[in-house]
């Protein structure tokens, strides 16, 4: 009787804890229809189907897949936009069809695209595009860490066509590449330039037809810095036929120029006179008075315009502009307003309030001693700037401003007024390079 008494009482408890985990899951249920969908959190949902791989998605949703795009179709003629960033890809964006679009993107490479450049990288007589990526994990020398460019050709489907063998390493990875004719030699060929955190180093590619290979080259590394180089340039700064190697360099306020002396060497290096105790995010070859020679311009923590011009043997500031309240990360020249003459465009970064896109034109006060006015056009404020380039990216005759800051967004200067005519938005970074030459 007792084990029969036992019995009854194991199955009331069982009967009511299945009633109980019964009434829970009922429970749960009805306060999960109460509550409907989950508030909005501002970040991109797993998959949300708007045409861009955002941060966040996953590689597995339709936006991030690569069947829809088409083979890369490189304007050999006119000027497209390229970019990379944290989302692993590169990007081309041309003014197609009368209007500006997402036309090709690589398949991820698994890491951050830095340092994307476009020209004919290989020399083939054909324009590439080029991204350097940083593999591995770890810091220092005992990081196994590596970094590679990679190489995309006309008709790549989002493969690249090649890739350079490991370059090593910089803790800070490849900040900024050129592609352009660094050694002066007559038939034209180009060099990969690369900024690594403090020093730089220089290479070339060609590819051979018959064999279809590709011969990959170390041609030279500059000294090691004491601070960053945040950029690199290449253009005739001295006005003497050839072109120099400028960098833009941390915490002396100055930009740094080097001569091609031959044998695969660049040397001599003259560093232009220092504005402050700042740092020089940018310095870029260009003719910014329109009197047909170049000057070097440039900006950073001087919150303000630089302009160096070469002067009996010497890069001589001449002109350094009042402070925009802001980092003048971006800085350059061309003719924005089909006037025919070149106007500065200055992109400065701090915050809302101090974050703006300025147009200004650079005017002779008295030539024979090269005094200047910068004469503001326009200015209307941005979100923020890391890079900044001008070009006519749209085939019209007349350059247009591309502005790299968590996106690529294009302005046109038109009737003296700055005008937003593309976005391309990403809520990851993402830098912007234009066509060399």
């Amino acid at each position: 009787m007792r084990k029969l008494h036992n019995l009854k009482l194991i199955g009331l408890v069982t009967i009511l804890a299945v009633t109980l985990i019964f009434t829970s899951i009922s429970f749960v249920e009805a306060q999960s229809k109460a509550k409907g969908k989950p508030p909005d959190t501002g970040k991109p949902p797993k998959c949300n189907n708007n045409g861009i791989c955002e941060k966040g998605e996953s590689e597995d949703c339709p936006d991030c897949q690569q069947q829809e795009i088409q083979p890369l179709e490189i304007d050999q003629s006119g000027l497209q936009i390229v970019t990379g960033g944290f989302e692993n890809r590169v990007y081309q964006i041309k003014y197609k069809d009368g209007e500006y679009k997402n036309t090709w993107t690589s398949k991820s490479l698994g890491a951050v695209t830095r340092a994307v450049s476009i020209g004919d990288a290989d020399n083939d007589g054909q324009k590439e595009i080029i991204t350097t990526v940083n593999f591995g994990k770890g810091r220092g020398k005992k990081g196994r860490n590596h970094q590679k460019i990679f190489l995309y050709e006309d008709g790549s489907t989002g493969d690249p066509s090649w890739e350079s063998p490991n370059l090593g390493y910089s803790l800070t990875g490849v900040r900024d590449s050129i592609i352009a004719n660094a050694d002066n030699d007559s038939e034209g060929t180009k060099e990969i330039i690369l900024v690594e955190n403090m020093h730089i180093e220089i290479y070339r590619l060609t590819y051979d037809q018959n064999s279809n290979t590709y011969n990959f080259e170390f041609l030279w590394r500059s000294p090691e810095y004491s601070s960053s180089i945040w950029s690199v340039d290449v253009g005739d700064a001295d006005n003497d036929s050839e072109n120099e190697v400028v960098l833009s360099l941390f915490g002396i306020g100055s930009a740094v120029v080097y001569e091609y002396i031959g044998d695969n060497t660049w040397g001599n290096p003259v560093t232009t006179d220092s504005i402050c105790s700042c740092n020089i995010d940018i310095a870029k070859v260009r003719d910014a008075d329109n009197d047909d020679f170049n000057e070097i311009i440039g900006g950073g923590t001087s919150n303000a315009l630089n302009v160096w011009k070469y002067i009996g043997g010497a890069y001589v500031n001449v002109f350094l502009g009042d402070d925009l309240g802001g980092y003048t990360q971006g800085v350059g020249a061309g003719d924005v307003n089909g006037d025919g003459d070149n106007e500065i465009i200055l992109g400065s970064s701090m915050g809302s309030d101090y974050s703006k896109l300025c147009v200004f034109q650079f005017l002779f006060v008295d030539p024979d001693n090269y005094i200047y006015q910068l004469e503001p056009l326009n200015s209307i404020p941005i979100s923020g700037v890391d890079k900044l380039t001008v070009g006519d990216v749209d085939g019209d005759g007349i350059d247009e401003i591309v502005l790299g800051f968590k996106g690529i967004t294009v302005f046109d200067f038109e009737s003296g007024n700055l005008k937003e005519t593309y976005n391309f938005p990403y809520e990851g970074y993402l830098t912007v390079d234009l066509e060399v030459g």
